[in-house]
């Protein structure tokens, strides 16, 4: 019996001639082995051994499918390699805490609160006392809005364990508009609530020196059309030759009635000077203790018609000119004294105090400077001073909306 051993040598193909007898049968088997190997090199690069003639004809067809589609692979994969820390680079926490902080300094403080959420040293240096001092300093000339219980010194006065951050954070506008966002739902189910229990418009009484000076103009134009206010119709006072009448208003379906105090007549507070406004005020007795002759210790006090408007009012607003440089707030808070005391106001009687400039190129006093003259924290009463713009009415529905929810809180 012939059989032929097949060598694969690269360029040519071997062939061995053998004789065998029938005693080595086993032989046949490696020359189809070898066989099979040689046919399999010719049609396979991957030289894999698989059985069975269909497993090589998907072997051959994912192999074309692949070499064909290798280019556009190639131009689709991007290797996006991550820059190795050598030992000789370093990172912002590698820096000495005091230039970190400076760092910090720089930013705002919702840039602050992020950072502490990044990791645990970020945390602690965030918190750092001196930091939010500083931030503190700063933005709190920048605030439109503070109020009795937003005011930072009340907490420093009382000596608080509360930190610096705590402090910003509870007294920050941007924060409580923030809070108050988050639970919106909550603050509209409560006004659509006061909205269906049956109340009494609260009565509003607004005076002050802003409404004799250059932001005049904010009675008119809260009383024209406008989509903030709605005149519903006008009231009629109630005390000596019809003292205490007003207009009455709607915002955002609630009503009030809002009656304004003068010092005197259009034609007197047109041509007497801010600075002899006091001693010209009708609403104001002047009072000399016994035994003393000094102007300095006179004080004021209401007339009687004006005390028992006081005594039925639910509301303060106090309108002030916040014109930067200006010098008279410090005097002005005599006559605000002199309307809301205690011994004719109830103490729950909340003060709105309307800071007002003509129009937003006129540069302003802080808010916080305002507080500070009118010495706001020695009322015992809930307050709040808002920086509002006559021209547009910025911010005055927010703060009569304010004083609105304040009187119904009794």
């Amino acid at each position: 019996m012939k059989m032929y051993d097949v060598e694969n040598t690269g360029e040519n193909v071997v062939y061995t001639e053998y004789n065998y007898t029938d005693s080595s049968l086993l032989n046949p088997l490696q020359y189809l082995w070898k066989l099979y190997k040689f046919k399999l090199e010719e049609t396979s690069d991957t030289r894999e051994i698989v059985s069975g003639g269909i497993q090589q004809y998907i072997n051959r067809n994912q192999l074309s499918l692949l070499s064909s589609s290798s280019q556009e692979v190639q131009l689709c994969q991007v290797t996006v390699e991550q820059p190795k820390r050598t030992q000789t680079q370093a990172t912002i926490l590698d820096l000495p805490v005091n230039v970190q902080l400076h760092i910090m300094s720089f930013l705002g403080a919702a840039d602050l609160c992020r950072m502490a959420q990044v990791c645990h040293d970020w945390s602690d240096l965030t918190s750092d006392n001196l930091l939010w001092r500083q931030r503190l300093a700063w933005d709190i000339k920048k605030w439109s809005v503070i109020g009795h219980t937003t005011v930072p010194s009340l907490y420093r006065e009382v000596d608080s364990d509360w930190t610096d951050k705590e402090i910003y954070l509870r007294c920050s506008p941007e924060i409580n508009k923030s809070l108050r966002q988050q639970n919106f739902h909550f603050h509209q189910l409560s006004s659509m609530l006061r909205y269906l229990l049956p109340q009494k418009p609260p009565m509003i009484a607004m005076f002050g020196p802003g409404l004799e000076s250059e932001t005049s103009g904010l009675t008119g134009l809260m009383f024209e059309k406008n989509e903030n206010f709605t005149t519903t119709g006008m009231f009629p006072g109630q005390f000596r030759g019809g003292f205490g009448s007003g207009i009455s208003l709607k915002i955002k379906n609630t009503n009030f009635n809002l009656t304004t105090l003068y010092t005197s007549n259009k034609h007197e507070r047109e041509n007497i000077p801010h600075e002899h406004r006091l001693q010209h005020n009708k609403l104001l007795v002047p009072v000399l203790p016994d035994g003393t002759n000094s102007d300095e210790s006179i004080h004021y006090e209401l007339k009687p018609y004006v005390k028992d408007l006081c005594r039925s009012v639910d509301a303060f607003v106090f309108v002030v000119n916040a014109k930067k440089d200006n010098h008279m707030l410090n005097k002005d808070k005599i006559e605000l004294s002199a309307m809301v005391n205690e011994r004719w106001s109830a103490p729950h009687v909340p003060v709105l105090v309307l800071s007002c400039v003509r129009d937003k190129t006129v540069a302003r006093t802080p808010c916080i400077e305002v507080v500070n003259q009118l010495e706001l924290n020695q009322l015992t009463r809930p307050w709040q001073v808002y920086d509002c713009i006559v021209d547009g009415l910025l911010n005055v529905p927010e703060a009569f909306q304010w004083v609105i929810e304040q009187s119904h809180r009794r």
